[in-house]
């Protein structure tokens, strides 16, 4: 697929027609119809010779395809087909008023995926349930031109890149009612966060990664879990609709007292509980019982500066649809912190600042083949394309990796670090590139079709 860049201008007329420059021409002469989002139409190519970098564009043409006003535009071009101005869709939320940071905190990286996609010949319109009209099939949502923000309509983007913030919002009713109209008509990938059991089950029945799985119980009773505490002396039990460290609690048997000590979250608070019985830890705790649950040992990680360490991966999709590690780095926890977050004061490092040239190798191959061959797995068996995926590994003392956790969207803390900030628009071409790929394959899909207008 070939793209290519123009200034865009309008004429009148009722032909459905594109002209071009006589000195691309050979490169549109076999086109028949061209595709805008999820619209398409046959039209008649023309050229010009009036300058190299001009598309003139009918206006009806315009109208039927829903084009908003550009001066510039991308078309990218494989045999009979044409794809003009290929178009990300994002699918969040969160919203403000504010016209300079109309994603609230978000807004910068938004900012940065757009200028990013513009580099590979896309626009990228950012829009939540209440940016859509059905009907009209088209959304009115933010894209970012020329260093603002502004508001604008488009048909329908072919693919939409699903960028919830969070699970509360992703179980609203109007969420879930825009996310399944737009799914009939488009294709999305990274849509809705993991289920933590189908995740591990998945894994689990894969011998090439099982091994790297912590022995792992869904809906303990209260007898498994404290009959784990007594042989492992240290456990996690996490939700398994939980992201972002939020229901996890912390449970440790001290045997010179016998006491289980409980550390969780309440807000951004540590809090710490000691219980002498642990049948009333877990009616204190888990005062609904254990269903909705997982149970896990807590795994002894290597350490650094008698501090344990766990990594956080990024694997992307690239245009050829191939996994690809895009990001590792080694997160430590805050003082007296239960997890790594950054949000609970973890903090982030390159393998390169913790380790030697061969060590930081070594490292980084190891968890490299780990992610890939679970990203893998993972793409295999869950439903619904896949882009991205953040894990959270661990290396014990004995050198065994082991994955604590995969996520469907994962967090932009790591952006934070200079090193990672410097990368920044490569790491974000990724969605693009994959984006690409499923266009391509689109084209593929359709080139002996009918077009649908």
């Amino acid at each position: 697929m070939e793209t290519y860049y123009f200034y865009a201008k309008t004429y009148t007329s009722h032909k459905l027609r594109i002209i071009v420059p006589k000195e691309v021409y050979p490169a549109f002469h076999k086109v028949q119809t061209i595709w805008c989002g999820v619209r398409s139409n046959e039209i008649e190519v023309m050229t010009h010779q009036k300058d190299e970098d001009t598309l003139y564009l009918s206006s009806q043409l315009k109208d039927e395809l829903k084009l908003p006003d550009l001066s510039t535009l991308s078309c990218s071009v494989e045999g009979a087909n044409i794809w003009l101005q290929p178009l990300l869709g994002i699918f969040t939320a969160g919203f403000t008023d504010n016209q300079e940071a109309p994603i609230g905190e978000r807004t910068a990286i938004f900012e940065a995926m757009s200028i990013t996609g513009q580099s590979y010949g896309f626009d990228t319109v950012v829009f939540g349930y209440q940016h859509v009209n059905l009907e009209d099939e088209t959304i009115n949502g933010y894209v970012f031109h020329n260093g603002v923000w502004e508001r604008k309509t488009y048909p329908f983007p072919y693919v939409i890149y699903d960028r919830i913030p969070n699970r509360k919002i992703e179980h609203h009713p109007l969420v879930i009612r825009m996310r399944k109209q737009l799914q009939s008509r488009t294709i999305w990938f990274n849509s809705g966060f993991f289920n933590k059991w189908k995740v591990y089950d998945r894994l689990k029945r894969t011998y090439q990664v099982s091994h790297l799985l912590p022995q792992t119980t869904l809906h303990p009773s209260p007898e498994r879990v404290l009959e784990m505490l007594q042989q492992e002396k240290k456990l996690y039990i996490k939700p398994i609709h939980g992201s972002k460290g939020t229901g996890i609690k912390r449970c440790r048997l001290r045997e010179e007292t016998g006491e289980i000590e409980c550390q969780y979250y309440e807000g951004e608070k540590l809090v710490h509980q000691r219980y002498q019985d642990g049948q009333n830890m877990i009616n204190q705790q888990f005062p609904n019982g254990l269903f909705g649950y997982i149970v896990q040992p807590e795994i002894e990680l290597k350490t650094k500066r008698s501090t344990p360490m766990d990594y956080r991966v990024h694997t992307n999709k690239n245009e050829k649809n191939e996994w690809v590690v895009t990001a590792i780095c080694t997160k430590f926890a805050g003082k007296g912190s239960l997890t790594t977050h950054v949000r609970r004061g973890g903090s982030l490092h390159t393998l390169e600042e913790l380790f030697d040239d061969r060590e930081s190798q070594q490292v980084y191959t190891k968890l490299e083949r780990c992610a890939l061959e679970i990203s893998q797995v993972l793409d295999r068996t869950l439903k619904g394309p896949l882009g991205e995926i953040g894990f959270d590994f661990g290396i014990d003392q004995e050198g065994q990796v082991w994955m604590f956790e995969a996520n469907s969207k994962p967090g932009y803390a790591l952006y934070d670090h200079p090193t990672f900030k410097r990368e920044q628009n490569v790491i974000l071409s990724y969605p693009y590139r994959y984006a690409k790929y499923l266009y391509q394959k689109r084209i593929t899909q359709h080139k002996d079709r009918r077009p649908i207008t």
